[in-house]
């Protein structure tokens, strides 16, 4: 009966502790309007004085053989303020160490890179309380090539989406439509502007 009592008592203080604090997860503070200001194509750095440093980041290293048997792959690099998030990634892709014949081709032609911005509650919480996310995707000249928020709750909702479209069959290859979706109430209550 006392370890189910301490138990009890500890799940409470968590939860406790956790509605003391909103449902914000940023570590720099994000405002929507911060994020309403990245655009398709804007340069990493500009993307960093708008939303500061991400809490990690990561990269595809391009895709595999079907045979391939330990597939490479970069994720949730943790970043520190002086982290230099282009001098890592080159030297990732420079690194001769190619797990497939695949890998090496295409580690040539693909750099993707995916910025997070929001930091997920440790596995508990992240159960009990809907929390939101936030990527920033980088393509291959480091520069925007979407922006993606989320709200995991039952439901696990887009609450912002900003990306270029593919072209359609009718249009010119040189047309790119660049797509806007924003559930507003949700998004602002998730990076409300702080006084």
């Amino acid at each position: 009966m006392k370890k189910v009592f301490i138990a009890l008592a500890l799940f409470s203080l968590l939860v406790m502790m956790d509605s003391c604090s909103n449902i914000r997860a940023n570590r720099n503070s994000i405002q929507y309007c911060d994020i309403e200001q990245i655009y398709i194509g804007m340069p990493l750095d500009s993307v960093v004085q708008f939303l500061g440093q991400p809490y990690t980041f990561s990269t595809d290293l391009g895709r595999h053989d079907l045979t391939c048997e330990h597939p490479r792959a970069v994720s949730d690099i943790k970043m520190r303020n002086e982290t230099d998030i282009i001098h890592v990634i080159d030297k990732i892709y420079q690194d001769t160490n190619y797990c497939c014949e695949t890998n090496r081709e295409m580690m040539n032609k693909e750099k993707n890179t995916t910025l997070t911005y929001t930091k997920r509650p440790l596995f508990l919480m992240s159960i009990l309380k809907a929390y939101p996310m936030l990527w920033v995707h980088l393509d291959r000249n480091y520069r925007v090539s979407s922006v993606y928020a989320k709200y995991y709750d039952a439901d696990d909702k887009c609450i912002y989406s900003l990306s270029s479209n593919t072209i359609f069959p009718d249009e010119k290859e040189g047309d790119e439509h660049v797509k806007l979706f924003v559930d507003t109430a949700l998004f602002r209550k998730c990076f409300p502007i702080i006084p």
